[in-house]
């Protein structure tokens, strides 16, 4: 597990990438959103380098939850009004 020390922002950019092309192939809409948050934390971490790994992975989870959270929201409310995705 001492790989996970060296961490760098591109490295949730290809996941954030790899997350993309998975909702791609497996339309869902679930990757799309954990594929935002991976970017989201490489995004933040270009701008703090030094976040330690633990608060990197609680973030995604955070973020994850959060946006995921949100398009269920939603997609809800389009489908109660009748003009949204089922």
């Amino acid at each position: 597990m001492g790989w996970l020390i060296h961490i760098l922002f591109w490295h949730w950019w290809v996941l954030a990438a790899a997350l993309v092309i998975l909702e791609i192939l497996r339309p869902a809409f679930i990757f799309l959103w954990l594929g935002f948050a991976a970017a989201a934390v490489g995004f933040l971490l270009l701008m703090f380098p030094s976040t330690p790994v633990r608060a990197q992975l609680v973030l995604f989870a955070f973020l994850c939850l959060v946006a995921v959270a949100a398009w269920w929201r939603y997609r809800r409310r389009t489908a109660e009004r009748g003009n949204g995705p089922r």
